[in-house]
């Protein structure tokens, strides 16, 4: 009969392999991004993230999924030092529950526990879930408090211009659009096909450089009157699910994806009309600032690639 010294020497080795086993998978260095580090774990955990803001991306192929990971975690790492420069991140714990209760009742769950569950049974911790969060918003604080006095807004032309096109309408229409931003270098030809293949969701998280990107690109509900003459005029062309060929505009080429149309039943108030159109114009010009920002970042970085 064995000892209970053996008995316990064996017995902590059989649970000491078994930890062995199970922690066994091994780690690789996929990248670098300055001194901080990328790995295979990390991109499993921002793939399964993903896949629970866009579930249509299990359509893609692992080499895509893999690639759109480590492309959004590079964006991630250089947005949050930057953010650390300027904004104590340990404490916005109220941010925190604010964002995740965003985020679950987006996804359909009604409490937090629930939501809990379900990132459990995907894989995925809360803290990870957390950290993405409040580092998107912060990056939008950020971007806001940077150049907050660069933006210009014209209210009186705003005014007039809504004005003009409320005398030409009979009717008045707003459109829910989702965008694709993409750099010149990318043919429309390639990002065409990726989209009739993939979805034009899937190619706004895995071309489009605009913020929106992450949303999949969707802008939401935008009144015809807030747009430009050419995109209006590209717009009134398309059926519901069609898109745009491309659009150059100064930070890229743009292309827009009519989702939904409605007509507006409610009497036209030109003091309301002028406030939407003037965030409309304001989330532009940061929009265009952050992405310049964030394009500075990225070329001042220096990125090492492993694998």
């Amino acid at each position: 009969m064995l000892s209970k010294k053996v008995y316990y020497f064996f017995l902590i080795l059989v649970l000491t392999l078994n930890s062995i086993k199970l922690y066994s998978k091994e780690v690789i260095i996929i990248s670098k991004i300055n001194n901080e580090i990328i790995t295979n774990v990390d991109l499993e955990n921002q793939i399964k993230y993903l896949l629970i803001t866009s579930s249509n991306l299990k359509d893609l192929s692992k080499k895509d999924l893999l690639e759109l990971s480590k492309n959004s975690l590079t964006r991630e790492i250089l947005k949050k030092k930057e953010i650390k420069k300027f904004i104590n991140i340990d404490k916005i714990s109220n941010l925190e529950e604010k964002l995740i209760k965003q985020h679950y009742e987006s996804l359909g769950y009604e409490n937090k526990s629930n939501y809990i569950n379900f990132l459990q049974n995907k894989g995925i911790s809360l803290e990870l879930v957390k950290n993405k969060l409040v580092t998107e918003q912060l990056w939008n604080t950020l971007i806001y408090e940077k150049f907050k006095e660069k933006i210009k807004i014209d209210e009186s032309a705003i005014k007039k211009k809504i004005k003009i096109y409320r005398s030409l309408q009979e009717k008045l229409y707003e459109v829910n659009v989702s965008e694709i931003l993409f750099n010149y270098e990318l043919s429309f030809n390639e990002l065409n096909q990726f989209i009739e293949k993939y979805g034009f969701k899937n190619a706004a998280i895995k071309f489009s450089i605009s913020d929106t990107s992450s949303k999949g690109g969707e802008i939401g509900w935008v009144n015809l009157s807030n747009l430009s003459p050419e995109m209006q005029e590209k717009i009134n062309s398309l059926k519901i699910g069609e898109y745009t060929k491309p659009i150059k505009i100064p930070s890229g080429n743009l292309i827009l994806k009519i989702n939904s149309k409605r007509e507006l039943k409610d009497q036209f108030d030109l003091d309301e009309a002028t406030k939407k159109q003037i965030i409309f114009e304001q989330n532009r010009q940061l929009n265009s600032y952050s992405l310049n920002y964030y394009n500075k970042l990225k070329q001042n970085a220096i990125i090492d690639e492993y694998k």
